[in-house]
């Protein structure tokens, strides 16, 4: 585990062709029921749960374990502006910690008073210090994290070298089009690829379950 930071586990559903949601930006039901239920199930082995500005705007998430699985993760939400969190989000409602990541120079009057408001600093692309903002969250106890974000968020992670696990719920689906799971921008030839081992792989329901750590990493 790493010392300055929590390790991290990124999370996602994808259909065959690598898509995350269909053009018009929907996105449920890719994963089947046994998916969805065992995803909280993952939720409750983290200590916090953290997803970006995007999936935030767009799917206003609770974050919180369900489906009969006990727990109480950490739920934490980017946002840059502090334009996103408000009383009537559903990250709003108090039944778990909320820890809301906003800019250093952010007005944050409009937060919720049931929410954390965290400030970090931004990196030289103008987004939040991913660094800065791991450590931030590995002060307050955070040992492991689980990363739900989209793309932006996913290559941000991928990007810093900070994935320690991927755990990827994949549907036999094909989209033909629609959001990638990601991209990397630094990616031009093969070589240039991430890559993982893979360590275990489970049916659930109609879905495929992938358990994969870098190679780099040796195994948990």
């Amino acid at each position: 585990m790493p010392r300055d930071r929590p390790a991290v586990t990124w999370a996602f559903g994808v259909t065959l062709d690598g898509r995350v949601a269909a053009p018009d930006g929907t996105s449920r039901w890719i994963s089947s029921r046994k998916a969805r239920a065992d995803v909280h199930r993952l939720r409750a082995t983290h200590d916090a749960v953290l997803v970006g500005s995007g999936t935030a705007r767009a799917d206003d998430p609770h974050l919180g374990v369900r489906h009969g699985v006990g727990g109480r993760p950490i739920r934490v939400i980017l946002d840059a502006e502090a334009r996103i969190v408000r009383a009537g989000s559903r990250i709003a409602d108090g039944s778990a910690p909320t820890i809301v990541v906003v800019a250093a120079d952010a007005d944050t009057g409009s937060l919720p008073p049931a929410v954390e408001a965290l400030r970090v600093g931004r990196g030289p692309d103008g987004r939040l210090d991913l660094a800065e903002l791991l450590a931030a969250l590995r002060r307050r106890g955070v040992r492991t994290l689980l990363v739900e974000g989209g793309p932006t968020l996913a290559a941000a992670f991928l990007a810093s070298g900070t994935v320690d696990r991927i755990v990827a719920y994949v549907a036999p689906v094909i989209l033909g089009n629609g959001r990638p799971l990601v991209t990397l921008d630094d990616v031009t030839t093969i070589a240039d690829a991430r890559r993982f081992r893979t360590k275990e792989v489970t049916v659930l329901g109609g879905d495929v379950r992938i358990l994969a750590v870098p190679r780099r990493s040796r195994a948990r």
